[in-house]
C-alpha cells in the first residue's frame, strides 16, 4: 500500500509550475533578442483561401458565324493568376469544348476574347478564375448563340466570304497605291514600283475577281456592286502590264514598262481569265485580250524538244505549267468561238506535255524539260522531276475539257488517273475540331497552286458527279474561314488552312487572291447545288 502525502503533492505541482514560468520566460528573452538583433520572422500566408467570382459576364454572338464574344469583370484579389472558361451546349447532341481555355488575368482587369464554336446552337459559358494556390472561385454563367445566316438570306454563303475578302483586299493591297495596282504584301512594304506586286500576284488578285464576278452573276445586288466597283479599275490596272518589248507581239511583262520581260505562263493565266470573262459577258474587250496572250503563246512555240512552250521569253525549258494551261487557254478559245484551230492546238498541246511529262507510276506531272545540249536541238532530254499541285491541276482539267468537247473516254480516264494521285499526294487527314469532323484536307503549301489545281477538280466534277474532291476543298476552305486560320480583322487567310498556328504577320498577294478564287469558286458550286 502507497501513504498519499498532500504536502509533497503540492511541492511537485509547485515545482512544475515554476519551470513552465521559467521556459516562458526563455522563449519571451529569444524572441526579442532576435527581433533586436534584426532576424526577419517568417512571412504570413496572405493567399485566401477562397477566391470570389467573376462579375458582369457576358456572352453575345458576334457578326461571324459561329463566334461569340465573351467578357467579365475579374475579382479586386491579388493572388489571382489565371481564368478558365469553358463551354457547353444547351443542345443535346451538339458540340463542346474538349478542354476549357485558360487565360492570363490580373486583379480586377476587364478580360475579352472572342471564341470559335461548333454550332450554331445555343451554349452555356462558364467562367471560374484560379489563384496561386489552385483555389479556384465559383462557377459564373452565361449564354449565348452564335450568328447563323438568315434562311431568307439566298446568297451562297461562300459568295458572302469572297465579297468580305475581296473588300478588304481592296483596302489592304490597292487602295492607295501608285498607279493604283495591287501592293505585293499586307502590310504594304517599299521597294521596287513602289512595293507593287509583279504580274504574277497581280493576275492572283485579278483571277479571284473574274471567279467572283462570276459566282456574283446569278444574285443582283453582288452584281451590280463588283461591276460598278471593280470592272473597269483591275481590268486598266492590269492593261498596265502589257508591253511590246523589242518588237515582239504585245504580252503582259512583269513589271509596268516597256523594257520589262514577259513569261508565258503569267500571260496565260491572264488569257485564261479574260475568255473566262468573255464567255460570262460577251464583251469583246475580254476576248481581244485573250487573243493577245493567245498570239504571245504561239512565239513561245517551236519543234526543239518536240512540241510545247517555253517558260519565258529566251528560255530554255519548256514546262508543265506553260504548256498545260496554255492547252486549256487554247480549248476555252475554241469553246467561245468555235473555231477548230484552237482546238486543234488544245490536243497538241496535251499529248505534247502528256507524253513528255507525266510520270506514268504515278499520273502526276514533272515540272519542266530541257536539251543537255542547247546547241544541238537534237542532243538529251533532262527532266526536272519535281511535282507541284498546279502542274496536277492545268493537265486534270484540260483531259476535262477535251472529254466534255469530243466525247473521247480515255481523256476521261486520264483525268480521273491525275485526280486520284493529287487527291493522295496533297491532301492529309484532318481532324476539324471548328467544324466538328474528320476529313483529308489540304496540307499546308504553296496557296495559289493548290487555286490552280482546284480547277481541274472542278471541271472533272463538272464531267464525272464525283464529288469527293471538291467536297474536301469545301470544308477545307470552310475550315479556314472559321477557324483561326483567318485573321478576323483583316479577313486575311493564313497559309495552314487548318488553324491553331501562330498567326502570320505578312500576307502575300498572290496567296490572298488564291484564297479568293477558291471562296469564289466554291459560292459557284453552291449555287449549282454542292
Amino acid at each position: 500500500m502507497i501513504n498519499y502525502n498532500p504536502s509533497i503533492h503540492l511541492i511537485k505541482k509547485l515545482s512544475m509550475k515554476r519551470i513552465s514560468l521559467i521556459l516562458l520566460f526563455i522563449y519571451a528573452t529569444v524572441l526579442v533578442s532576435c527581433k533586436k538583433d534584426g532576424v526577419i520572422a517568417l512571412p504570413e500566408d496572405t493567399i485566401g483561401k477562397t477566391v470570389k467570382p467573376v462579375t458582369k459576364l457576358k456572352a453575345v454572338a458576334t457578326s461571324n458565324e459561329k463566334e461569340l464574344e465573351i467578357s467579365w469583370t475579374n475579382p479586386e484579389d491579388e493572388s489571382i493568376i489565371k481564368a478558365e472558361l469553358a463551354y457547353k451546349p444547351t443542345t443535346t447532341g451538339a458540340s463542346a469544348s474538349p478542354n476549357p481555355l485558360m487565360i492570363n488575368v490580373t486583379s480586377g482587369s476587364e478580360s475579352k476574347l472572342t471564341i470559335q464554336v461548333p454550332a450554331t446552337v445555343k451554349y452555356t459559358i462558364t467562367v471560374v478564375v484560379i489563384n496561386k494556390a489552385g483555389i479556384k472561385s465559383a462557377q459564373t454563367f452565361a449564354d449565348a448563340t452564335p450568328f447563323s445566316p438568315a434562311v431568307a438570306d439566298l446568297a451562297p454563303i461562300f459568295l458572302k466570304r469572297a465579297d468580305t475578302m475581296m473588300t478588304s483586299m481592296v483596302k489592304l493591297y490597292l487602295d492607295g497605291m501608285p498607279r493604283d495596282i495591287w501592293s505585293a504584301s499586307y502590310p504594304r512594304a517599299s521597294g521596287y514600283w513602289d512595293g507593287a506586286a509583279v504580274i504574277w500576284g497581280h493576275g492572283g488578285a485579278f483571277s479571284g475577281y473574274a471567279a467572283l464576278k462570276e459566282a456574283a452573276e446569278h444574285y443582283p445586288a453582288y452584281k451590280t456592286k463588283i461591276a460598278s466597283l471593280y470592272d473597269n479599275r483591275l481590268l486598266k490596272g492590269i492593261d498596265d502590264f502589257r508591253n511590246t518589248r523589242n518588237g515582239r507581239p504585245e504580252a503582259y511583262a512583269v513589271y509596268p514598262g516597256d523594257g520589262d520581260e514577259r513569261y508565258y505562263d503569267d500571260n496565260i493565266w491572264v488569257g485564261i481569265d479574260m475568255v473566262d470573262l468573255y464567255m460570262l459577258t460577251k464583251s469583246p474587250v475580254y476576248l481581244a485580250r485573250a487573243k493577245i496572250v493567245w498570239n504571245f503563246i504561239l512565239a513561245g512555240t517551236d519543234a526543239r524538244m518536240g512540241g510545247g512552250v517555253y517558260w519565258k521569253e529566251d528560255g530554255n525549258s519548256k514546262n508543265t505549267c506553260s504548256t498545260a494551261p496554255a492547252a486549256v487557254l487554247a480549248a476555252k478559245l475554241y469553246q467561245a468561238t468555235n473555231e477548230t484551230t484552237y482546238l486543234n492546238s488544245a490536243k497538241s498541246l496535251y499529248t505534247w506535255v502528256k507524253n513528255t511529262l507525266q510520270d506514268p507510276s504515278d499520273y502526276l506531272y514533272w515540272d519542266n524539260v530541257h536539251l543537255s545540249d542547247e546547241s544541238n536541238p537534237n542532243s538529251t532530254l533532262v527532266i526536272s522531276n519535281e511535282k507541284y499541285a498546279y502542274n496536277a491541276g492545268q493537265p486534270m482539267q484540260i483531259a476535262s475539257l477535251l472529254y466534255k468537247i469530243t466525247g473521247e473516254a480515255h481523256y476521261l480516264t486520264e483525268a480521273q488517273n491525275i485526280a486520284k494521285a493529287a487527291y493522295k499526294k496533297w491532301f492529309i487527314p484532318f481532324n476539324s475540331y471548328t467544324l466538328g469532323e474528320s476529313f483529308r484536307i489540304l496540307e499546308p503549301g504553296h496557296v495559289w497552286f493548290q487555286a490552280i489545281m482546284f480547277r481541274g477538280f472542278i471541271e472533272l466534277y463538272k464531267q464525272d458527279g464525283n464529288a469527293t474532291y471538291v467536297n474536301a476543298y469545301k470544308k477545307t476552305l470552310a475550315n479556314a474561314w472559321l477557324s483561326s486560320a483567318r485573321n478576323k480583322t483583316t479577313h486575311l487567310i493564313n497559309s495552314d488552312f487548318r488553324g491553331g498556328g501562330a498567326a502570320q504577320t505578312s500576307y502575300d498577294i498572290l496567296f490572298q487572291g488564291a484564297c479568293l478564287e477558291m471562296l469564289a469558286r466554291l459560292a459557284v458550286l453552291e449555287h449549282e447545288g454542292l
